[in-house]
């Protein structure tokens, strides 16, 4: 800006010596009414102080500030924590009481059924090979006699009731023994025992048994039962667990 004032100043003065009619003057008479070529334009002063400051003015009505319509839901976002477990809250009030109900029939008490045996040997001779070992001693001779269980014809346990029953014996022998559970004519439980002397051998089984069904226990040709009533008991068991139909 400073440049240009200084050009059209000296285009100015240029011009106006050329205008002037050539009259012989002194040299100082001739530049004594000329005004001389402005000066560069000084620096630039600071800046001033802020003003103060303007009222708020209105909100504008144009579309920048419109809300648009308003946009579809989104998709639903994953569940979240399952968050810690509340305070128990404050019992209810009680409810009203039900109505009656009505009574129940009357049931027979189911009729017991003793269905078992517990019997000793007290024979002193060997029981024969492959025949039923005889057991005919009760276990618990004073037993009161409706308590009493199954009677043993020539060892052997005939099923009065169908159901199922647990079977088990224990038989005293020297150095060797071998027994088979029968019933009827098959075998159920074949087992051998041996020892450098005495032992006693025990097995034990559960059948499911039809009426007439028949169960017992016998030696085979590999067997040294002790007989001696001083020596050992050999008992034969036998017990209905529940019965079936």
């Amino acid at each position: 800006m400073a440049l240009q004032w200084l050009m059209w100043g000296t285009a100015a003065v240029v011009l106006a010596v050329l205008v002037q009619p050539a009259v012989p003057q002194s040299s100082c008479e001739m530049y004594a009414n000329y005004h001389g070529v402005p000066g560069i334009p000084g620096p630039y002063g600071p800046h001033g102080a802020d003003g103060p400051k303007g009222e708020k003015g209105d909100t504008g009505d144009g579309p920048l500030h419109a809300m648009g319509r308003k946009g579809a839901p989104g998709d639903p976002g994953p569940a979240g924590r399952t968050g810690p477990k509340g305070e128990q809250g404050p019992h209810g009030q009680r409810g009203f009481q039900g109505s009656k109900g009505e009574s129940g029939g009357r049931t027979q008490r189911p009729q017991k059924q003793p269905s078992f045996f517990s019997y000793k040997r007290g024979i002193t001779q060997q029981p024969a090979r492959e025949r039923p070992i005889v057991f005919n001693r009760d276990v618990v001779p004073d037993l009161d006699t409706s308590l009493k269980g199954e009677n043993l014809t020539h060892g052997v346990f005939s099923c009065k009731i169908q159901g199922v029953y647990y079977f088990t014996y224990h038989i005293s022998a020297k150095e060797l023994v071998c027994l088979k559970l029968m019933k009827g004519t098959e075998t159920q439980l074949s087992l051998c025992d041996s020892s450098s002397s005495h032992l006693v051998t025990s097995g034990s089984m559960i059948f499911e048994l039809a009426v007439g069904d028949k169960v017992y226990l016998q030696p085979t040709q590999h067997n040294k039962i002790v007989t001696s009533l001083q020596l050992a008991d050999n008992t034969f068991t036998g017990m209905l667990l529940f019965p079936s139909t």
